[in-house]
């Protein structure tokens, strides 16, 4: 059986696991020949190990094996001892610096005492201005030092710390006799003398890959470039040293199946009184209502017309490349990258990319009073953008944090660019009354009246688009009605929209110095017995 010597050639990691290609040159005579590939990773999936090549030769066998260590590797050993050593050296020398601070801290405290204890009875003559600048010496001294022992204090324990877990990991090596450790073995026949090159590929757990975005807008040129990267992860217990990488939005811990509908059996509990039947079928089409709903919103806020501009620009250079399945996106990233097993964040890029884009301001006065701007981008590469954070430039100057959806190629996309305090939005609460006269409601019911102001401006030096969004309850019983006084609505315009939640969205575009003011009234309607809940209290 001849051990042979293997390197890390590739990988590609996933959401949780990553698969690893191991590369191994050999010259072999011809004949059949045992193969080992040993000391592989602990977290290996057995059933992934697959095993291919380049050369004059027959694969016969390939056969995972667990097998116990006869004695700890000396290599195991040294690489530890030398570790140790070198945390130790480190340690003395910190023990070092330690007491040179101490004797510091002294000869400071001992200048300090003779110059203030008389000798035969004489008193110091050092003048006042004198006396302030040697006590203003001391105190500088003084916290210099203890904050220079306190900060040295803290480095030792954490080198003690690492010096305790080597040691207790060089103890484990010594009594821990049930070590394995997981090989692959393999059965080659040369047809006839040559070189082999041998692949061996598996699936290992401990690793994981995720996504952020630099996103950096020109609001003069009206561009976005769109830094896709990726924190690349991993504690295998396999160094990645100079490996190609590639990166898979595959998600191998979902099943590969479809699930299977069993049958939905209804049967009798119990009797329901008529109002909470009733209730429940409404809140039952509501509910239906709300899927349909948010599609529709998005449908029309695409639909609007006129809100920026902003055409496709010249694409530069991806700097990975990319590889689209039939089900999932592979990244192969550009160079050779190191990764260690310590879940240390290795970062690298897989795209850069100008986007063309279009800016609208969007505020929702009711819950917050500033003004937020957002860039309408579509995605023209072959990349998916994978959920994940933001970090906003706008202008070369970073401004927010924010968060991406995922976004299929070809898909358009808004993202927010943080608040702009150039447009200032206010919601006003002016009155609330009980309306008794008039034929709009009927005189069985009490009828309160809630008038707000929504109020715009725009500071800025140019015309600007802004989206304001607020609401009207929603009722949850046949008697209790809910009626829009103001703004008149009948049907969704191009300035005034609502959807089946009841919400509502004004469209304005606001020259320079321009401020709107939009009334917003309506009415609640219920019988005088009700006691209303999820209404504010004005």
């Amino acid at each position: 059986m001849q051990i042979i010597d293997s390197a890390i050639s590739s990988v590609t990691v996933f959401g949780d696991r990553a698969e690893v290609t191991r590369t191994a040159d050999l010259s072999l005579a011809a004949g059949e020949h045992l193969l080992l590939f040993d000391r592989l990773p602990e977290k290996i999936e057995q059933k992934s190990v697959q095993v291919n090549g380049i050369g004059n030769a027959v694969l016969a066998s390939v056969k995972f094996k667990v097998a116990h260590y006869e004695e700890v590797p000396d290599e195991d050993k040294k690489a530890l001892m030398d570790e140790q050593q070198v945390l130790e050296d480190e340690l003395a020398h910190l023990q070092n610096k330690s007491t040179r601070l101490s004797n510091e801290k002294k000869f400071i405290e001992n200048i300090t005492v003779k110059l203030t204890t008389p000798i035969e009875d004489d008193v110091p003559t050092l003048d006042p201005a004198e006396w302030d600048k040697m006590f203003a010496f001391y105190q500088q001294k003084s916290e210099a030092l203890d904050e220079a022992v306190l900060a040295n204090e803290k480095e030792q324990r954490v080198w003690k710390n690492k010096i305790k877990k080597i040691a207790q990991q060089l103890q484990d090596l010594r009594y821990d006799d049930t070590r394995t450790k997981n090989q692959v073995e393999v059965i080659v026949q040369m047809k006839a003398e040559g070189n082999l090159q041998l692949n061996l590929s598996y699936i290992v757990y401990g690793a994981q890959w995720s996504p952020f975005y630099d996103l950096r807008v020109s609001t003069e040129a009206k561009k976005m470039n769109l830094t896709y990267n990726a924190l690349v992860t991993q504690t295998t217990g396999e160094e990645w040293q100079d490996v190609a990488l590639k990166l898979s939005t595959a998600q191998p811990q979902v099943s590969g199946r479809q699930p299977q509908l069993e049958p939905w059996r209804v049967d009798v509990g119990g009797r329901i009184a008529k109002e909470d039947l009733r209730n429940t079928r409404f809140e039952a089409v509501a509910d239906l209502g709300v899927k349909s709903e948010v599609a529709s919103m998005e449908e029309a806020e695409d639909a609007m017309d006129g809100f920026g501009g902003g055409g496709n620009e010249q694409m530069t250079k991806a700097t990975s490349g990319v590889e689209t399945g039939a089900t999932s996106v592979f990244f192969s990233i550009a160079g050779r990258h190191t990764v260690k097993s310590d879940n240390t964040e290795q970062q690298v890029t897989v795209m850069m990319e100008d986007f063309g884009t279009k800016f609208e301001y969007s505020a929702v006065p009711k819950l917050s009073s500033y003004a937020y701007l957002r860039a309408k981008v579509t995605n023209n590469t072959d990349y998916p953008f994978l959920a994940g954070t933001t970090n906003v430039f706008l202008n070369n100057n970073f401004v927010a944090n924010a968060s991406m959806d995922t976004v299929a190629a070809t898909e358009s996309f808004w993202t927010f660019l943080g608040i702009d305090e150039g447009i200032k939005v206010e919601r006003k609460f002016l009155k609330k009354y009980e309306k008794k006269e008039g034929k709009l409601f009927g005189k069985k019911t009490k009828n309160v009246v809630y008038e707000y102001e929504l109020l715009v401006q725009n500071y800025k030096k140019t015309t600007e688009k802004i989206t304001l969004r607020d609401q009207i309850p929603i009722s949850h019983h046949d008697e209790i009605k809910v009626h829009l006084l103001l703004p008149a609505y009948k049907e969704d315009t191009d300035q005034l929209k609502k959807d089946k939640l009841n919400r509502l969205q004004w469209m304005y575009e606001l020259p320079p110095g321009k401020e709107e003011k939009i009334p917003f009234h309506f009415a609640l309607e219920y019988p005088h017995d009700f006691s209303l809940t999820g209404i504010e209290d004005m």
